[in-house]
């Protein structure tokens, strides 16, 4: 159910859909209904699925198996995450930088690939010491890891993070310390925020995609069941922006968001959204949207 009176018509011109993963699509490895359905609307209507995530602890490869693994065929190009938008920014800084990283091996990997050097210890030389600390989603992090990087954060080194996420939701119920988490540790031990976080409300993948596909802010539309990231990410964007009621966000939570962080449209579900696309193969009105009470408590509605 569609669940603010927001007229849909901006939504049927949508010619990309942003998909967050994980609280949209699916949780964990299981498949919310309708996703399928979802995606195969796009492909008939001759638009565009693209996954952005602010998980940076795996690399594309990961996602495309374990997308195959529950049913969705995807390819690389069908991907942007937070260590892309990283990985973008730091060659626009510094190509070929020396980083400490906090993170998993597939994104060591991924930053090797692009020509960048890691650092594996704490050193005083200044030919070897690193140019960037860079904090991911370290499902591998060590004590070692933190002090080493506290040690650097100490000496000033920039440091840049992949996202704030501070949980991710990788078992129902029981969400695991994620990346912000752990901004929150080096903060209290060093007094050090990072400069740049590439991922998440950064309006950054977003941008990426736009420049690639050469596209319009009216021909995208950003979904995602987080107000402080996909939404906020989608509204710096200047796009889209939908909010579904399987992850985090629920209704409480919009209606006690400030206006400007408030998602355009709201749904339930990707179902929901299926079905409103859905409606324009057959009269173009079978979508019943928003009433009774469908209608999101208090004024909501107004200033959406």
């Amino acid at each position: 159910m569609l669940r603010n009176n927001k007229d849909v018509a901006p939504l049927r011109g949508v010619r990309y859909f942003l998909l967050d993963m994980d609280g949209t699509i699916y949780l964990d490895t299981t498949l919310f209904d309708g996703t399928l359905d979802f995606l195969d609307i796009l492909k008939k209507q001759r638009k565009r699925a693209i996954y952005i995530t602010n998980n940076s602890s795996k690399n594309t490869k990961e996602y495309i198996k374990k997308l195959h693994n529950i049913g969705i065929e995807t390819t690389e190009e069908d991907f942007c995450t937070s260590a892309h938008a990283l990985v973008y920014n730091l060659k626009k800084v510094l190509p070929g930088a020396r980083i400490y990283l906090v993170g998993t091996p597939p994104l060591a990997e991924y930053l090797e690939e692009n020509g960048f050097v890691l650092v594996d210890d704490y050193t005083e030389d200044p030919e070897a010491r690193p140019d960037f600390v860079v904090l991911g989603f370290d499902t591998t992090v060590t004590y070692e890891k933190l002090r080493i990087a506290c040690d650097y954060l100490r000496d000033e080194v920039e440091f840049w993070a992949t996202h704030p996420d501070m949980v991710c939701p990788m078992r129902p119920g029981h969400p695991v310390p994620d990346a912000g988490a752990f901004l929150l540790l080096f903060k209290g031990a060093t007094g050090r925020e990072p400069s740049f976080v590439a991922g998440k409300p950064n309006p950054c993948m977003i941008q990426m995609v736009m420049d690639k596909y050469g596209l319009r802010p009216e021909e995208v539309a950003v979904v995602g069941d987080r107000l402080n990231t996909d939404i906020l990410s989608a509204v710096n964007a200047g796009v889209i922006s939908v909010c579904v009621l399987t992850g985090e966000s629920q209704l409480e939570d919009i209606d006690a968001a400030p206006p400007e962080g408030r998602p355009d449209y709201v749904f339930d579900s990707i179902k929901d959204l299926y079905l409103l696309l859905a409606g324009d193969e057959t009269t173009g009105d079978s979508f019943s949207g928003c009433g009774g009470n469908g209608l999101l408590p208090g004024n909501i509605c107004n200033n959406m």
